[in-house]
C-alpha cells in the first residue's frame, strides 16, 4: 500500500560506535504527544535483504486494546509508504512487529544505498483512535566490511601507503587518516594528518597508494573512513613514527580484540615493506536524526495508515580502517 506524503527535515545527532571501541548509545526512542513509542532498532545499520524487528509501547490498554501498524518510508515527497504490517499490541501496550525490508524497499522503490530510510509506526487503540507517527531512522547496508594496507619504503620521506578496501558504498568518498593512538578508542578523533582519499568503484572497493605524510615522532593508528555513513576500519598493527621513519608494531597481546599484525613483509628488491595490516571486526559510527512532525497523509481504506511522518536527514560521523568497524 503506497501512501503520498511529505516530510519536513529536522536535524540532531546520536553516535554509535562498537567493535573494540568504547560504546555509547543513548537510550534512543521516539515517543509521540500521545505516549506512543517506537524504541530505536538493535542496530542502525540493517541489510536490505534481510528482514528488521521492532518494538515499541504504549499502545493500548486492557480496557482499549490497540493494534500497531509499521511500514518502511525514505524521504523523498510523495514517493509513497511499504505495505505496513500489523500487529497486536500488548494489555500492557507493547508490542512487536517484524518487517520483510527486501519487499518493502522494492515497493518503496528507492535506491537502498541512498539514504534517508525511516521505520515509523502508528498505534490505533479501540475508543482512542489513531495514535501520532513515531519514526526512526536506519541505514541500509548488506556488506562486509575488508581492507588491508601496506606501508612501502625505509627511508623518511620517501614512504608511501597501499589502501585496499571493500564492502564500501559505490561512489563514496573513502579517506584514510593517522589517527594518535590515544584517541584510537573515539570515532570522532581528530586526525593527525591526512593519508589520501578517492571514490569507492561501482563495485564498492577502494585502492590507492598515498606518500607517507609527515608527521611527529609517536604511536598511530590508520583509520578509512567512508563519507555515507562511516563506515570503514583501524589498522591491527600499531603504526610508529620514529626519526620520521614508519614502522609497525603489534598491539598488546593482552588487547581483547586478539588484533595483531596481518603480516610483516620483507624486503623485495628495492621495496621495503614495512608492515601490513589485515582485518577483524566490523563497526560504525552513524549518526542518527531525531524526529520532526510533518503532514498528514491521506488514508487508504476505511483502516488505512494515517502516517504523520516524522523524519530528518542522515548526518554522518567517522569510524574507521582496517580493524574494520562497521555494524553493531
Amino acid at each position: 500500500m503506497r501512501l503520498g506524503r511529505s516530510i519536513t527535515a529536522v536535524g540532531a545527532t546520536a553516535a554509535l560506535v562498537a567493535g573494540g571501541v568504547a560504546v555509547s548509545t543513548p537510550a534512543l526512542a521516539d515517543t509521540t504527544a500521545d505516549g506512543f513509542t517506537l524504541d530505536a532498532p538493535a542496530s542502525l545499520v540493517v541489510d536490505p535483504n534481510s528482514s528488521i524487528t521492532v518494538t515499541g509501547s504504549g499502545c493500548g490498554s486492557a480496557d482499549n486494546p490497540g493494534k500497531v501498524r509499521v511500514a518502511l518510508t525514505d524521504s523523498q515527497a510523495d514517493s509513497g509508504f511499504s505495505t505496513y504490517v500489523e500487529v497486536d499490541a500488548g494489555t500492557d501496550g507493547a508490542w512487536t512487529a517484524t518487517l520483510d525490508l527486501s519487499t518493502a524497499v522494492a515497493e518503496v522503490g528507492g535506491d537502498s544505498d541512498v539514504d534517508p530510510w525511516y521505520i515509523v509506526a502508528q498505534c490505533n487503540a479501540y475508543n482512542v483512535g489513531e495514535s501520532g507517527i513515531a519514526s526512526e531512522a536506519i541505514i541500509l547496508d548488506g556488506t562486509s566490511f575488508d581492507g588491508s594496507y601496506i606501508i612501502h619504503g625505509s627511508t623518511a620521506g620517501q614512504q608511501s601507503f597501499e589502501i585496499t578496501a571493500s564492502g564500501l558504498t559505490p561512489g563514496e568518498t573513502a579517506t584514510a587518516t593517522l589517527i594518535s593512538q590515544a584517541d584510537a578508542d573515539s570515532a570522532d578523533a581528530t586526525p593527525v594528518a591526512t593519508i589520501g582519499s578517492g571514490t569507492v568503484d561501482a563495485d564498492g572497493n577502494f585502492s590507492g597508494t598515498f606518500p607517507a605524510p609527515s608527521v611527529p615522532d609517536g604511536t598511530y593508528v590508520s583509520r578509512l573512513t567512508g563519507s555515507r555513513y562511516g563506515e570503514g576500519g583501524d589498522s591491527v598493527s600499531l603504526i610508529t613514527v620514529k626519526n620520521g621513519v614508519y614502522s609497525t608494531t603489534a598491539r598488546s597481546t593482552d588487547d581483547p580484540s586478539g588484533n595483531s599484525i596481518a603480516g610483516n613483509g620483507a624486503a623485495t628488491g628495492t621495496d621495503t615493506t614495512a608492515g601490513t595490516g589485515s582485518t577483524a571486526v566490523p563497526t560504525v559510527a552513524a549518526a542518527v536524526p531525531a524526529k520532526a512532525s510533518g503532514k498528514e497523509l491521506a488514508k487508504t481504506g476505511a483502516e488505512g495508515l494515517t502516517l504523520t511522518v516524522l523524519a530528518a536527514g542522515l548526518v554522518a560521523s567517522g569510524a574507521v580502517l582496517l580493524r574494520s568497524r562497521r555494524r553493531a
